[in-house]
């Protein structure tokens, strides 16, 4: 911390430099500046006089004024970048001034002693921390050193180097002059840190200025590996996370909740961000930072035989999940715990469990809260500028065209196993919020129907806010809206709780997507989603540099391709995400290689559309699309800029966003010399942005190279299938139907004299089917359940321990990352949370008959769980589904009798994790079917065929390979057949009016022929 002499010094040198120079120019000298102009005669005796002193002296005088007034602007410059958290602009010739300003202003205000580094914005995947942090998942430090450290060469190091975390006030020459013994040193420090990346994703470079910034970690080089061990032991900050109390903070770290008032004493002098030290122990909040004292309990084994003892998990038994409880209950309640034996060990108590690996530092993060190797195998963290309302819009089209890739695959046909399961997908369900797609499309749908309904316009929104309770509307002008919209002190401000009423299915049915253009450009510094209308802004610039406007410009397209409350969008891009049109395949998006190339078509939509709304007598298109005026008109057209323009593309662009009335065109631009409205986001780094005019400070939404190329793989894959060997045609007659693109049905006999044989009997299909009973049974083939759990259970439980159930047995020994990231998406629970979910989980599943838990203790450091002896329906449907051409009839038939519906059905807001795993299923269950169905046409048996094929449309309503087999089935039947295909008609009415059938399936819907069929 700076030293008040030194600050008080630095002050002084400061005002001495700013005030004294001129006080002592203007005693000594007197008024540099003549009170009249020189004439002729002066300046010629000034010339040809021989007093060159006085010359001299008078040049020195002016001299002295320059150099005081060049430091004075630089005490100024960088007075105004410091108060605005931005570089300070190095002036050419300047750099002394500038150099010993920085260095004073720094000194006082408790940042680097000369100059140092400036933290230059990082790439996005070399951001841990804050990565997690946007992923939710739950993280116990700002920082994890296994991924800050540039290069081999700073791992090296580290071995040797002293590595310290910066605290409030630290500068270089302090750390020099503490770890060192010479302030003098501090440029050694700055050196040894160039290029490191911090947990707050900045780059310290050489040669920008910049003060420290606290939380930041520094190799302090020759410090020595003892005192970095030392340093660590004694002590190391973390931040508090939501949930977080003072007592389970202490049980994680400490290894006893009653340990917390030794946090308190650590952490007494810190000042927390709102300016006050941490005074109540009961009220702790968000974002504070704690010193979390030493403990020889976290010291490094002294031998290898402590280094082989196994992890304290063995202590996995019923009178430790009591402790355990108790110690949570303790946390709660930030009272003393109680009821825990000196001897007694708790269950899976972070201090044994989860304790760091002997060689890691105190400050590094639990195995808990650190990713599994498989799940992070690279320093870089998916999705990490990506919000929830853009995960969610990316997952909803990657699993559209899953699932119309599922409904029109071929029985000669499967889905990739790689596109199946996608890691990357898991991850960004972790972030998405499922019900803000539509919470936001009811929201302005219901607005719009109270609106007409009441003969009201529309609030021009240029402005949207979705936090975890309200939506907030901020409208250009002010409005009365009806409720259940609240009103608040701003007439121009709404807001509309997330519980509210909307308006019925039926009601917004026909209700035109008021606010197309909607799209999310980032988040607040509270983390909640910040829109604006692009329609109405008309026009955004994206002001930053090349390398970091690419993945704003890149995020932006996406949203708005993939964005859920546009009824329709025409998005054109130039220089931004050429490969997404034909990944996507909406017909949404295009391409242009030049802005040349659209602008004709641009000046002839202005002409066209200005003349029907003088017509119609709206001021602009979005007006009228409001009015449902020639709605089909007004479908928002937005251009996305990549490259520079010229001046006349400028004029032409600027004419048209500047039209009135205004027609339905947007337009978002990267070039930072071309302003088409005052609307514009200066971006400082992926961290930290400003939306002008508002100046309204935000993370600005962003998709990396690597995010970026993960939207088009999901979108590939999605739509990717692969031709498998076809059956035996020895034994079907039955042939598979043409592949998706052939223009004509093929056309196949079918037997039309065969006697019918059925392969299976009535009771053979009806009776229920044989689930085992002597241990615990999963049941996911439609609404989950877990039957023969006899133990102790809370019923408010019941939800979340199926769910952990389910989790355990469908990713056995997958970490304990991973856990509490798949059950506590978007939110950090307490550290106790999934110990307390374990314990309470086995008393439920019980034991078995030889007295062993079903859920044994974790596997591994990583805290994995694994179940023994429970098996589930999907089980035996994945055994039969990797072979169902050898496999008996009957056999197919059981399998089938254990579908009850779509996997997880009626699973409400828990299972998200499953997202992947739902279509792995799905297409087992379709190819069981479809080929007990196959067995049956071939035998003529027409009730087991729609039997069979009944059972596995319960997974998928619209998979055409077993309509097509229904059909087949009926097809010897008018009344039947008539009767399918209005089944069928229904199907479709149900989810998609607009749903187009394979030319094969329609054949066979309406020219059914006994003897020839198309299949």
């Amino acid at each position: 911390m700076i030293k008040p002499l030194k600050a008080f010094g630095a002050l002084l040198a400061l005002l001495a430099l700013l005030a004294g120079i001129p006080a002592g120019l203007l005693v000594f000298y007197g008024n540099p500046i003549p009170s009249t102009l020189p004439s002729g005669s002066d300046i010629t005796t000034l010339l040809t006089s021989r007093d060159t002193l006085g010359a001299l002296l008078f040049v020195l005088v002016w001299i002295g004024w320059i150099a005081w007034a060049t430091f004075a602007l630089s005490v100024v410059i960088e007075l105004v970048a410091r108060a605005r958290h931005i570089q300070a602009p190095q002036i050419r010739g300047l750099g002394a001034q500038q150099g010993a300003a920085a260095l004073l202003i720094a000194a006082i205000a408790g940042g680097v002693g000369a100059p140092a580094a400036m933290a230059a914005p990082a790439p996005t995947e070399h951001a841990p921390a804050v990565q997690t942090e946007t992923l939710a998942m739950p993280t116990e430090t700002t920082a994890n050193e296994d991924h800050t450290t540039p290069d081999a060469t700073d791992e090296e190091a580290a071995n040797e180097d002293l590595v310290v975390t910066v605290q409030p006030g630290d500068s270089a020459w302090d750390l020099a002059e503490k770890h060192l013994g010479d302030g003098l040193q501090w440029q050694k420090i700055i050196t040894a840190n160039d290029g490191r990346v911090q947990s707050d994703g900045s780059t310290i470079h050489i040669g920008n200025d910049l003060w420290l910034e606290t939380g930041w970690e520094l190799v302090i080089p020759g410090a020595g590996a003892a005192e970095t061990a030392a340093a660590e032991q004694q002590e190391q900050t973390l931040t508090v996370q939501e949930g977080d109390t003072l007592s389970s903070i202490a049980l994680e770290h400490l290894g006893d909740a009653d340990r917390w008032p030794e946090i308190v004493d650590a952490s007494a002098d810190i000042t927390q961000p709102n300016g006050t030290p941490l005074q109540n122990p009961d009220q702790i909040d968000v974002g504070w930072t704690l010193q979390i004292p030493g403990t020889t309990s976290q010291s490094a084994p002294e031998g290898p035989q402590d280094a082989e003892q196994p992890s304290p998990e063995p202590s996995d038994h019923e009178a430790s999940d009591d402790a355990v409880t108790a110690a949570r209950d303790a946390a709660e309640t930030a009272a003393a715990a109680a009821g825990s034996s000196p001897g007694q060990t708790t269950e899976e108590a972070p201090a044994a469990e989860e304790s760091p690996a002997p060689t890691a530092p105190a400050d590094t993060p639990a195995p808990e809260s650190t990713p599994s190797t498989e799940a992070e195998d690279s320093a870089t963290v998916p999705w990490a500028g990506v919000g929830s309302i853009l995960a969610a819009s990316i997952l909803s089209a990657v699993l559209a065209r899953r699932l119309y890739t599922q409904r029109k695959r071929r029985a000669d046909q499967k889905i990739p196993a790689a596109a199946a399961v996608d890691l990357d997908q898991i991850r960004l369900t972790r972030i998405e919020d499922p019900t803000a797609l539509g919470f936001v499309d009811r929201a302005l749908r219901t607005l719009s129907a109270l609106q007409l309904r009441d003969g009201q316009t529309l609030p021009d929104v240029r402005l949207a806010r979705l936090t975890d309770s309200h939506l907030e509307l901020y409208a250009a002008d002010g409005h009365d809206l009806p409720a259940p919209f609240e009103e608040t002190e701003d007439p121009a401000t709404w807001l509309l709780p997330r519980t509210a009423p909307l308006a019925e299915d039926e009601t917004i049915a026909d209700i035109v997507a008021p606010y197309p253009a909607l799209v999310t450009i980032g988040t607040d510094h509270d983390g909640h989603q910040i829109l604006v209308d692009l329609e109405h802004l008309a026009a955004l610039g994206i002001h930053a540099s090349a390398r970091t406007s690419m993945p704003v410009m890149r995020a932006l397209t996406v949203s708005l391709a993939t964005s859920q409350w546009a009824d329709d969008l025409a998005i054109t891009t130039v220089g931004v995400c050429p490969e997404l049109e034909d990944a996507l395949g909406s017909g949404r998006i295009s391409y242009r290689d030049t802005v040349t190339d659209l602008l004709d078509s641009l000046e002839a939509k202005l002409l066209r559309d200005q003349e029907t709304l003088t017509e119609l007598g709206h001021d602009s298109a979005q007006h009228a699309r409001q009015a449902q005026d020639a709605t089909d008109l007004w479908a928002p057209e937005i251009i996305i800029i990549g490259a520079g323009l010229s001046l006349t593309e400028k004029s032409r662009l600027q004419r048209i966003v500047d039209a009135q009335p205004q027609i339905a065109v947007a337009v978002i631009s990267s070039d930072q010399h071309t302003d088409l409205s005052e609307w514009r986001m200066h971006i400082e780094s992926l961290e930290a942005a400003r939306l002008e005019p508002l100046g309204l400070e935000l993370t600005p939404q962003h998709l990396t190279d690597d995010d970026y190329e993960r939207v088009l793989r999901a979108l590939n894959n999605a739509s990717s299938v692969e031709t498998i060997t076809p059956v035996d045609q020895s034994t079907d007659d039955v042939a598979e139907p043409a592949p998706v693109d052939a223009q004509e049905p093929q056309l196949r006999a079918v037997p039309s004299v065969r006697p019918a044989a059925s392969i299976l009997t009535a009771e053979q299909r009806t009776a229920e089917p044989v689930l085992p009973t002597d241990h615990p049974y999963i049941r996911v083939l439609g609404p989950v359940e877990v039957l023969g759990a006899t133990g102790p259970l809370e019923e408010r439980r019941i939800a979340q321990l199926t769910e952990a159930t389910c989790y355990i047995h469908l990713n056995p020994g997958r970490s304990s990352h991973d856990f509490i990231a798949d059950l506590w998406p978007n939110r950090r629970p307490a550290g106790s949370a999934r110990h307390q979910l374990i314990s309470r989980l086995r008393k439920w599943l019980g034991t078995t008959t030889e007295g062993d838990p079903y859920i044994p203790r974790a596997a591994g450091d990583a805290g994995g769980y694994m179940l023994e002896r429970i098996t589930s329906d999907w089980s035996t449907v994945e055994t039969i589904a990797a072979d169902p051409t050898g496999t008996s009839t009957e056999d197919l038939a059981e399998a089938l009798k254990l579908v009850r519906g779509h996997p997880f059905e009626s699973s409400g807001r828990r299972y998200s994790w499953t997202v992947t795993l739902q279509f792995t299923m799905m297409n087992a269950v379709l190819d069981i079917a479809h080929e007990l169905a196959r067995r049956a046409l071939e035998a003529s048996d027409t009730d087991t065929a729609l039997w069979a094929t009944q059972q596995g449309l319960l997974v998928e309503s619209l998979h055409e390979q077993l309509w097509r087999d229904r059909l087949q089935a009926a097809s010897r039947d008018p009344e039947l057949h008539q009767k399918v295909t209005h089944e069928l008609e229904a199907a479709i009415a149900a989810l998609d009016d607009d749903y187009d059938l394979l030319p094969q399936t329609e054949a066979l819907m309406y020219t059914p022929t006994t003897h020839r069929i198309a299949i």
